[in-house]
């Protein structure tokens, strides 16, 4: 797996961590789909009209298992919640959200409708105040610093500064710059465009990691950035 050793101008980027930490890059977000209509309110997930074509409010319901984490933002809550919903059944998420990739010649979004069509029924992944610290603090560094990598700026790798915050057992670290929007920071990195291993989808839909923190910021060259972290239940 190629290691991110530079950033790419011009080009939106996303890289995802394995549970050995290893970064992978990802290019082309695609600019077309179905985008679900968000607006702001105390529960962002509740205006996602798109979701009640293809699940049911107890899913919905379900899948909004960040609505009362004060300490994230609306959008922080909707990125939890799309990554839910493609958990809970993924044929009907990308029926209900990428539909127009559906006759796709990309290998990357054949291969994730292929994917999506095996999930059903996976554990959630709940919302963790200590992950999202340590998220919120990589997303921090990376805009303060203006690099685009897992490392933290100083040298300290992935584990060693998740563990700071949450001492789980199996961890993992998705990192994605570009488009801000909640359902298309996910749609991004579901797809894993050029990225061979598919680290980002795997961290999304692995049922190890029940535990996540998120943290949207903005970066200096990409606008945006967004940094997942995962693990298990053991630092609970």
């Amino acid at each position: 797996m190629k290691k991110i050793t530079n950033l790419f101008a011009l080009l939106l980027l996303s890289a995802a961590l394995s549970a050995t930490f290893t970064a992978c890059d990802d290019d082309n977000e695609p600019e077309n789909g179905d985008q679900p209509e968000i607006n702001n309110t105390n529960d962002p997930a509740a205006n996602d009209q798109t979701a009640t074509t293809k699940f049911t409010d107890a899913q919905i319901e379900a899948a909004n298992t960040a609505k009362d984490a004060t300490y994230l933002s609306d959008d922080e809550k909707l990125v939890i919640f799309y990554i839910n919903l493609s958990r809970i059944d993924g044929k009907a998420f990308a029926e209900a959200y990428l539909s127009d990739l559906k006759g796709s010649n990309n290998s990357y979004e054949k291969s994730l409708l292929t994917d999506l069509a095996e999930v059903k029924d996976r554990k959630l992944v709940l919302p963790n105040e200590n992950l999202c610290k340590a998220a919120k603090a990589h997303a921090n560094d990376l805009n303060k610093s203006n690099i685009f990598q897992h490392n933290s700026s100083d040298g300290t790798d992935p584990f060693t500064r998740i563990a700071k915050y949450y001492k789980g057992g199996a961890m993992a670290e998705n990192i994605q710059a570009g488009p801000k929007d909640p359902f298309k920071i996910v749609r991004q990195l579901l797809i894993d465009n050029g990225t061979s291993s598919l680290g980002h989808r795997k961290n999304i839909l692995n049922q190890t990691y029940v535990r996540i923190g998120v943290a949207i910021g903005p970066h200096p060259q990409y606008g945006s950035c967004c940094v997942q972290d995962f693990s298990d239940a053991k630092g609970d």
